[in-house]
């Protein structure tokens, strides 16, 4: 929960739980590794996470919470360059729980279009100065194809793993992240590709002044 209490600090019932017919993946840029000096534009580790729909058989371990009214507008400007749509959850599969069985439903951050967030939410001159002069387009999805090469960005990536082996999450959590979590190939799990990579992502540290945002 500590990532999401940054911006959500009265966030409560904090708990895993699995989400079905959609999968993980790197597979868009993110403005603010720019910002933050964190993107690696020459090898194209620009990339965040997303979700998008997929087979009834894929899914993974989500971390679902409960935020007040009074703070879901920081948390759409945070998370601006998604769509929200409204998901059932399942128990963990180590849960004694009917697995089948809906135990909620909340919103989900997923892909959107370049349309929606580039013109309609009229972020086309965020994204402009970070992306037109490296790649010669500007694109936070429809051109980032499973051939596009886009590969995670390697701090935030970092920060991810060190939040999936915290003490607090679940074993079932842990293996879902690096199992279930895919490039932007939809092939290549992010299990494989730390197998190859792991030992260089896990020595990119964050600048210092970031210590507290992407340190797990």
């Amino acid at each position: 929960p500590v990532s999401a209490s940054h911006t959500c600090p009265s966030l409560t019932n904090f708990r895993l739980c699995r989400v079905k017919s959609f999968r993980r993946v790197f597979s868009h840029p993110a403005s603010i590794f720019f910002d933050r000096g964190i993107a690696v534009p020459s090898t194209k580790e620009i990339a965040s996470l997303s979700t998008e729909p997929a087979g009834e058989d894929d899914g993974f371990v989500v971390s679902t919470f409960d935020v007040p009214n009074s703070e879901l507008s920081v948390l759409l400007e945070r998370e601006e360059e998604y769509n929200f749509v409204k998901v059932p959850f399942y128990p963990l599969l180590s849960s004694p729980l009917p697995p089948s069985t809906p135990v909620g439903s909340g919103y989900m951050c997923t892909r959107s279009t370049d349309f929606e967030v580039l013109t309609t939410r009229s972020l086309f001159s965020k994204y402009e100065p970070h992306l037109q002069p490296n790649y010669g387009f500007v694109s936070v999805w429809d051109e980032w194809g499973s051939d596009s090469g886009i590969l995670p960005c390697p701090v935030y990536l970092r920060h991810c793993v060190l939040s999936s082996r915290r003490e607090d999450v679940c074993e079932e959590g842990r293996r879902s992240f690096m199992e279930e979590t895919f490039l932007a190939d939809r092939v290549t799990s992010l299990e494989r590709y730390m197998e190859v990579e792991g030992e260089r992502i896990m020595k990119c540290a964050p600048p210092k002044e970031l210590e507290g945002r992407y340190s797990g």
